[in-house]
């Protein structure tokens, strides 16, 4: 008996810039090299061919190298399975499920496909709702892409879509009233070209619902190579994504959601005693590492904190055993309160925003911390040192964000410059880093602007210059012309990036720095780990240091990135065979051939 049901589809991002060597393509021929078919010949009859990519061409992300899933599709996951009782929800990602293989499982075509994209995964959700289109199946994409740049959806999909009509999308949030919406129409036949969502987040939205097919849990591969842990506990530590929030207040001009109106970027939280029954749910049964680690989702936890404070008082007193790590302004080290509850609740790492130890490049991108370095009589580095000192005093481990690319950055030589900079201050203060280039990513200030001054290096907005280029808005490498202080040289940006990687996430370094953080971390236990506790003690300067290895796997996604593989060229061979400076070319000559196949 045939199954009704609906597909819920995260793509992930592909490796799509060799393409710029392809002369006039459309998106028909970005799925031909996806698929290593003739696109040109997808039928409703053979389009089972086309709607799978070639893992080979893959671009491995942060999000997959620290194995965190997406949580905006598990939020619409839950959402469908709760409104649809009647449907069976699946959840596909191209990795560990694929969308033939669930059609072919329930031998007919899914009622509807829901696809959640960033900008550098919308091409392959472009790619896999027109193969869809073909057989008539009805398409929902939403996500950040489409939420600041609708019009994509007409360019590069209806326009190569046989019935353009059966493609919505979503713009902002997919909540309830959104979702039912869609649902009804969907059984009328009636699809909107589109809808608009405003709550971000609704509480009940997790649990156990019979109707759903989740995919199996993501595992962090670093822990199950390493010899003292892959025949330990520890090789099922695992992520959990939750959010007790959503939305930023701030406008950082490279932040995508700078230019959204105000209603779809506004905070908006969940009750508490929904949160906290979510993490119960999570941690039914035996405690383990697989049900014990979480990760709050919001972009920055501190600018919630008098909500906040009730939702740790809440953990602190209930049985839970968690361990979590957050993204957070640097800031929360002069608060004390709020520090020792973070840690009392289980607070274990510290994922902080440095970008920049450059006073003007934190101006450059509106960081709103200026005011208070600057009043502090500080220097940025000694401003950050100060805040670190004071977190790593409560056995919280750190891992910052420094962009690379910014105006005032510098490249003299291979032995000083900004990445050496950057390198020094997080060996000197043993955290881990995460660098990435500046990328201007479409929907914020810094994009809009760098269009209108024709400094986007792939093309006007609409072009498949730009199309191709939205697989490289991962942060991995930038997407605008870089300063004259670095060349203009996107590969000396690159190379930049790779060092501060290479550097910081190297093992002897990560190794060093878990074995440090392990001991604070003990010295200064959560609630539950008070007094005598010795094995509750044990557990939570185990997953500190965990916390900081596992920040090692930046390294490891750079690793990935850089080097050419499958016939797919790494970043630094592509971005050297295109570099047009003689002394840049020159600077890196000996530098290539350890990335090339």
């Amino acid at each position: 008996m045939p199954t009704n049901y609906f597909i819920v589809y995260n793509p992930l991002t592909y490796n799509l810039m060799d393409l710029l060597r392809a002369g006039s393509i459309t998106p028909i021929d970005v799925i031909s090299y996806l698929t290593g078919k003739d696109a040109h010949e997808i039928t409703s009859e053979n389009f089972l061919d086309f709607v799978d990519f070639q893992p080979e061409k893959q671009r491995t992300t942060m999000v997959d190298a620290l194995a965190i899933e997406m949580y905006a599709g598990v939020y619409i996951n839950n959402q469908l399975a709760k409104l649809a009782k009647d449907r069976l929800v699946v959840m596909v990602d191209g990795k560990r499920r694929f969308i033939s293989q669930v059609i072919k499982e329930k031998k007919n075509l899914p009622q509807g496909v829901f696809i959640s994209a960033m900008s550098s995964s919308f091409p392959a959700a472009a790619a896999t709702a027109i193969t869809l289109n073909h057989a008539k199946v009805p398409v929902i994409i939403g996500g950040i892409h489409v939420s600041t740049t609708p019009e994509d959806a007409d360019i590069f999909i209806r326009k190569y879509s046989p019935h353009p009509e059966l493609i919505s999308i979503v713009k902002g949030a997919g909540d309830s009233t959104v979702i039912t919406s869609i649902l009804d129409d969907l059984k009328k036949n009636s699809l909107k070209k589109e809808y608009t969502g405003d709550k971000l987040i609704e509480d009940g939205v997790w649990g156990k619902f019979q109707n759903l097919e989740p995919l199996e849990p993501l595992k962090i591969n670093l822990l199950n190579r390493l010899p003292f842990i892959k025949h330990s506990p520890l090789k099922d530590f695992r992520i959990n994504p939750v959010a007790p929030f959503t939305g930023c207040p701030f406008s950082c001009k490279f932040c995508s959601i700078s230019t959204l109106p105000e209603k779809h970027k506004a905070l908006q939280f969940r009750d508490p005693d929904d949160f906290v029954s979510e993490l119960r749910h999570y941690q039914k049964g035996t405690v383990s590492f697989k049900n014990r680690y979480f990760f709050f989702t919001p972009d920055n936890l501190f600018t919630i904190r008098n909500n906040l404070i009730p939702i740790l008082n809440k953990i602190i007193k209930s049985d839970l055993r968690i361990n979590y790590a957050v993204q957070i302004s640097v800031e929360v080290a002069d608060d004390e309160e709020l520090l020792k509850l973070i840690r009392a609740s289980g607070g274990t790492h510290f994922f902080i925003g440095f970008e920049s130890l450059d006073i003007r490049n934190l101006k450059h991108v509106n960081k709103h911390i200026v005011g208070k370095i600057e009043k502090s009589g500080m220097t940025v580095r000694e401003y950050y040192e100060s805040k670190i000192k004071k977190i790593h005093a409560h056995g919280i481990s750190i891992h910052g964000s420094f962009i690379l690319g910014l105006p005032y950055d510098y490249y003299n030589s291979k032995t000083d410059n900004t990445a050496v900079d950057i390198t020094n201050f997080c060996i000197k203060n043993r955290i881990g880093a995460q660098p990435s280039t500046i990328v201007d990513l479409p929907g914020s200030i810094f994009f809009n602007e760098s269009q209108e001054n024709n400094q986007f290096i792939y093309g006007k907005k609409g072009t498949m210059d730009y199309f191709l280029s939205l697989s490289i808005a991962d942060l991995a490498e930038t997407n605008k012309t870089p300063p004259d202080s670095l060349f203009n040289s996107p590969l000396v940006i690159a190379s930049m990036v790779f060092f501060i990687s290479s550097k910081v996430g190297a093992p002897l370094r990560a190794g060093i720095n878990s074995s440090i953080i392990f001991i604070k971390s003990f010295l200064h236990p959560t609630q539950k780990g008070k007094g005598f506790k010795i094995r509750q003690r044990f557990i939570d300067a185990v997953c500190s240091a965990v916390s900081q290895t596992a920040v090692a796997l930046y390294k490891e996604q750079g690793d990935s990135l850089v080097r050419s593989r499958y016939g797919v060229r790494g970043i630094i061979e592509r971005l050297y065979d295109e570099e047009r400076n003689p002394e840049v070319k020159k600077m890196f000559k000996d530098f290539i051939p350890q990335f090339t196949e």
